[in-house]
């Protein structure tokens, strides 16, 4: 099975359902600690699985949405 490499230019559709907060980082462009800021502050949500914490595509996607209408 090979591994996706996430970065910045991936596609959102061609994301895992479940993401990790590094994954997230990567793809946003930002560091692991706003990235873990954001979903602290409610920005990004988030899903637990025990300890793990999981951040699901359509959450990036819903806050990608978001940023385009405050910006617009």
């Amino acid at each position: 099975m090979t591994r996706l490499v996430i970065s910045r230019f991936t596609p959102l559709d061609q994301l895992p359902e479940m993401l990790t907060i590094p994954e997230c980082a990567a793809w946003l462009g930002t560091g692991r600690g706003l990235a873990y800021d954001l979903c602290r502050r409610g920005d990004l949500a988030t899903v637990r699985f025990g300890r793990l914490l999981r951040v699901p595509r359509s959450a990036l996607a819903a806050m990608v949405r978001q940023e385009r209408t405050v910006a617009s």
